[in-house]
């Protein structure tokens, strides 16, 4: 007596959406219909049939597993189950390939005189694309004198001895984070140099000087016929 071939419609399992992040592997699952003979399980990706000959692919039994997933690898997915019948095809499930933060440009360290602005500058990518803020890692950043711009660009200004440290980019999104810092030297002037009348100069003491005295003595300070100065060291 001959068995009667035939291939249900409905799948026992329909694939599920996945989401992964670059790097880590993808796995989407089937059951396909009831069949006489048992059905085989292969898949499709964008209505194109997948060649399990790329090492990061297999297919066994119902799975199909993609090892090191990557940006390529996302997009629609439909497990086909085939006997001598004919075939049938899985609802649509979508694999989703995230990225982590990576950084695009990274803060610099940077050595500033006291009372200038500094500027960090920090560039990141991922999908989604991630969230950029700014830390000091010993303590906060300098209320009033900082802002963060529209590209992420930290800038401090009238720096101060107390700004010294390390500041830190941080990028995040859904699947991941990333870091990177950078460090703030400030170097504290001494002093300027300042130029003020000599303490030898008067000016009523000049004009009498500048002429002939009555009774010639010897002279013990500087001539005064022009007006000189010293520097000396001020306070920053």
């Amino acid at each position: 007596m001959s068995s009667v071939c035939f291939l249900r419609d409905d799948f026992r399992q329909n694939p599920a959406d996945v989401i992964v992040a670059a790097g880590e592997p993808a796995v989407l699952e089937c059951q396909p219909p009831r069949g006489h003979p048992e059905p085989t399980i292969s898949w499709k990706k964008d209505g194109v049939n997948i060649d399990d000959r790329d090492e990061r692919i297999t297919i066994r039994g119902g799975k199909l597993m993609i090892t090191n997933a990557r940006k390529s690898d996302a997009g629609k997915y439909v497990c086909v189950g085939t006997n001598m019948v004919g075939e049938r095809e899985s609802e649509i499930a979508e694999l989703t390939v995230l990225e982590r933060p990576s950084f695009v440009r990274r803060p610099s360290s940077t050595v500033v005189l006291i009372d200038q602005s500094v500027e960090f500058r920090c560039e990141a990518r991922g999908d989604p694309v991630p969230t950029v803020r700014w830390r000091k890692d010993d303590g906060d950043l300098p209320k009033g004198r900082y802002e963060i711009r529209e590209d992420h660009t930290l800038k401090i200004r009238r720096v101060i001895s107390a700004d010294v440290g390390s500041y830190t980019c941080v990028a995040e999104n859904m699947v991941g984070k990333a870091e990177a810092s950078a460090t703030l030297t400030v170097h504290v002037m001494s002093g300027k140099l300042k130029c003020h009348p000599s303490p030898f100069h008067h000016p009523e003491r000049d004009r009498k000087v500048s002429q002939p005295p009555l009774h010639p003595s010897p002279i013990t300070s500087p001539p005064f016929n022009q007006q000189s100065c010293f520097c000396c060291h001020g306070q920053q």
